[in-house]
């Protein structure tokens, strides 16, 4: 019975999200709207939306496995909630301002304008922000399968036509703006599952405290399943069981990284009224640090049920969020389950239309292929059809490469957008040479280590790989700039610029 309604509930989610994007196709009638959703939308909408494609099911999986495995490393991860803010304080003005002083509907658009349509530039972008897109594509469709494959019992390929396979379908129809309309449906059902199952957390442990007691009573818990599982005193310290460089990356790669995210850039212009961005990053900041501060708890709480005994050690990590609604009883299970696929869902819709819109209008554009505007919104679809399906059999059959593709998702969009967007539209010096060396570097050093066995060398070593390629494109880009002669700014990037 109750896995009927979890079932039922879960259908109902998507089937909202189908209906939302059907409606919304009326509403896609320019390449503009259909691209870009530019200037069409409030702050709840586009915040909701933004949150919801940022806090993907790796948010609420992913980091409660984290820290049930881990300790707190993880739990810093929930700071780049105030990057939101501080992502709208940086770029979010200048971002908006493209769409005033010329047609803005994707990203290449903003950087033809501020690079004098380098067409090189454009494509590099487009090739590495691609990339980036379809990894994370692929592994949100992975998790929205498996939950469904385990919940009805059926082969996983059927769940994902049946589940993203309608995705792709309103997704298709209706654009960015059906894409967007939705992911604030669904990020929506994040907030309300966060709200819900934070409080049953203190409900069942009694608070924060309760919790490090618990843990720090029980260094070793042996269940009946015959899985032990190593607590201690020292397993909820400041830095949990990973060393002190790796929890500070997990708190900077988040707080650096969203500003540089295709799904905080894009909303940006999608804002209606410029004077509304400040609550845009209100509302982006509240509602993912609700959807962050759950991923939190959830893990404490499972910590707690096993130190006391209460549940036996998990046989996954990753079971952290199922084993905790479980025990909290049927509607914390209905709310975790819906969130879950919330967030693949919204993550998935992102993805889709930014690389679609990737591959059918700024890449040709950036290779001299010229579709006439009346033909774009439908070469997008024929794209959108195909990565959908590339991605759902990726995503069933190649586990390994879709776990590859995620890891490499949020590193490559981040060095891929900082030369661009970042530096570009924050420092006046920065020129076309600059970003060049700086995005062929990120493009070299990001796809080197999947198709080779390329570690950097100590120091650097002791860092995430995409860190530190995102670092020295970085300093290439601004290097190179300062080397190379001063390039005059258009009318269009300087009225911007100079905001």
């Amino acid at each position: 019975m109750d896995t009927a309604l979890i079932i039922l509930f879960c259908a109902l989610m998507v089937s909202v999200s189908f209906a939302i994007g059907l409606w919304s196709k009326k509403k896609a009638n320019t390449a503009q709207a259909y691209f870009g959703g530019t200037a069409m939308f409030g702050p709840l909408t586009v915040g909701l939306s933004s949150m919801a494609g940022v806090a993907s099911a790796f948010a609420l999986v992913g980091v409660p496995g984290l820290i049930y495995n881990t300790g707190n490393a993880m739990a810093f991860w929930m700071l780049g909630s105030s990057a939101f803010a501080a992502s709208y304080i940086i770029l979010g003005k200048k971002v908006r301002a493209m769409a005033e002083v010329a047609e803005i509907s994707s990203l290449g658009d903003i950087c033809d304008v501020r690079f004098n349509h380098n067409r090189i530039i454009k494509a590099l972008m487009s090739i590495i922000i691609c990339l980036g897109c379809v990894g994370y594509l692929a592994a949100q469709i992975a998790a929205g399968t498996a939950l469904v494959a385990n919940l009805i019992n059926i082969p996983p390929i059927v769940a994902g036509i049946v589940i993203f396979g309608l995705l792709t379908v309103y997704t298709a129809l209706s654009g960015e703006v059906g894409g967007l309309l939705s992911q604030a449906f669904q990020g929506a059902v994040m907030v309300v599952a966060g709200v819900v199952l934070t409080i049953a957390f203190f409900a069942v442990t009694g608070g924060f405290g309760n919790v490090l007691e618990a843990v720090a009573a029980n260094p070793e818990v042996v269940g009946a399943n015959g899985i032990t599982k190593a607590l201690g005193p020292d397993f909820l310290n400041a830095w949990g069981k990973l060393p002190g460089s790796t929890s500070l990356t997990w708190m900077l790669i988040p707080l650096l990284g969203c500003v540089g995210q295709p799904q905080v850039l894009t909303r940006m212009y999608a804002v209606k009224d410029p004077r509304d961005l400040p609550k845009t990053g209100l509302v982006t900041g509240i509602t993912h640090a609700i959807v962050s501060f759950v991923c939190v708890v959830i893990a404490y709480g499972a910590l707690y049920l096993v130190a006391t005994g209460t549940i036996a050690p998990l046989a996954s990590a990753d079971d952290a969020i199922y084993a905790f609604s479980g025990y909290c009883g049927l509607w914390a299970q209905l709310l975790a389950y819906s969130a879950i696929l919330a967030a693949a869902l919204s993550s998935a819709s992102m993805f889709l239309t930014s690389s679609s819109t990737l591959l059918s209008k700024d890449l040709p554009s950036a290779l001299g292929i010229k579709i006439a505007p009346e033909k774009q919104i439908s070469v997008s679809r024929v794209f959108m059809v195909i990565l959908g399906i590339v991605a759902i059999v990726v995503s069933v059959f190649s586990s390994e490469l879709v776990g590859i593709l995620g890891t490499f998702g949020w590193g490559t969009l981040v060095s891929g957008t900082f030369p661009v967007f970042v530096v570009g539209l924050l420092w006046e010096r920065c020129n076309e040479k600059g970003v060049m060396v700086g995005l062929a570097y990120s493009v070299i050093f990001n796809i080197l280590p999947l198709v080779t066995s390329f570690t950097y060398p100590a120091p650097f070593s002791s860092l995430y790989g995409y860190f530190v390629t995102t670092a020295i494109a970085i300093t290439l880009t601004v290097v190179v700039s300062l080397v190379m002669p001063r390039q005059e700014l258009n009318a269009a990037s300087k009225a911007v610029l100079d905001l």
